[in-house]
């Protein structure tokens, strides 16, 4: 019998995740690129790379600059997810919107970094034109943005001018960003959590679905932010406004135990005992953001592979391919810097040496 047209489309949206995430940085391909010593040597590593060659197909590599090759790989997250979510309107348009307000906040933010930076005019960007139909702010006025009124003029008409109103009372020569920052990602988590569905009270065992993968997302920025909390020993009420426990997959006496911790070995063996505590074991890492942001991409490997949920496996593709750039940023960084590789590579998630990688198989 021949499958409906939605099971093809979705049939199509898993084999496509699966293989362009099959296209990934080797650890070889880590290896080339924080051995870079200048930024033009990198440029040209970066060009070489199949994934990437289409977004830098134009770049003049002995003229590469750092802002201008985060946006680039910026643009390259765009394209792909863009391509991929295409084929998969019906089951993962919600998804599909959870990424277009991810994309524009990404793109605030980079356009105040430029800005805080003195260097407005490095703020870059090249939307697939499947998306910028999408996006509620008109991304070409921010390339002329200027200070907060010309920003708050850019986004005239969308929700992030309300947002972001307080701007126009920052006193002149303050970071933007600073202020800024916070709103922007509290918008982004409230698109997340807008995604999930009900808490599941099926049997346990079953294969997760896309709240699993919500709780984890929301989790993983809460524990962190508790943990860095319980570290200085701030007052309960910080801990409340900072540690969102609006979707998650702790129960309310697992957090008001680890909320009530002396101090951060007593936070940590706490948190030992729950679901984290057990992915972190599994896990080499030095800091606690470090280890959840392993644990988050192992999961999401494991169920990019395995499950038959389209909108699940989006999110999990979505969020290999950012680590994957976020990877590359550090990489830009520390080639910046002058950081030798040997310590710059640990810094990377997901190219452990003894993980199967990418092209390399």
């Amino acid at each position: 019998m021949e499958l409906p047209m939605r099971s093809k489309a979705s049939n199509a949206a898993l084999a496509k995740a699966r293989a362009m995430y099959g296209r990934r940085l080797t650890a070889g391909d880590y290896r080339r690129l924080a051995a870079c010593r200048t930024m033009p040597q990198l440029a040209a590593e970066l060009k070489a790379l199949p994934m990437y060659a289409p977004e830098l197909e134009s770049l003049n590599v002995s003229l590469a600059r750092r802002a201008q090759l985060e946006s680039l790989l910026r643009q390259a997250v765009y394209d792909r997810c863009d391509s991929l979510f295409r084929y998969e309107l019906s089951s993962g348009q919600k998804v599909y919107r959870y990424f277009t307000v991810s994309c524009e906040v990404d793109e605030i933010i980079t356009c105040l970094r430029c800005l805080d930076a003195g260097r407005p005019g490095d703020y870059l960007f090249k939307l697939p034109d499947f998306l910028q139909q999408r996006c509620q702010i008109d991304l070409y006025a921010l390339t002329r943005v200027t200070d907060a009124k010309s920003l708050l003029a850019a986004l005239a008409g969308t929700p992030y001018q309300k947002l972001l109103a307080p701007l126009a009372d920052v006193p002149a020569g303050r970071k933007l960003l600073v202020y800024a920052e916070p709103l922007l990602e509290n918008h982004r988590h409230q698109a997340l959590v807008a995604l999930a569905p009900e808490p599941r009270t099926g049997a346990p065992g079953q294969a997760p679905g896309l709240r699993d993968y919500i709780e984890m997302e929301c989790d993983g920025s809460a524990i962190s932010n508790a943990a860095r909390l319980v570290r200085v020993h701030a007052e309960p009420r910080w801990l409340d406004v900072y540690v969102r426990r609006d979707c998650t997959a702790l129960k309310p006496d697992q957090w008001q135990s680890l909320l009530a911790a002396p101090d951060y070995p007593a936070f940590q063996s706490r948190l030992a005992d729950t679901v984290y505590g057990r992915r972190l074991a599994r896990q080499s890492y030095s800091f606690l953001k470090e280890g959840l942001q392993k644990c988050q991409y192992a999961w999401c490997r494991k169920w990019l592979r395995f499950s038959t949920d389209p909108a699940l496996v989006m999110l999990c593709y979505l969020y290999l391919e950012q680590c994957e750039v976020k990877n590359l940023e550090h990489i830009i960084e520390g080639v910046h810097y002058g950081m030798p590789a040997e310590e710059l590579l640990p810094m990377l998630i997901g190219c452990d040496e003894k993980e199967p990688q990418g092209r390399d198989h």
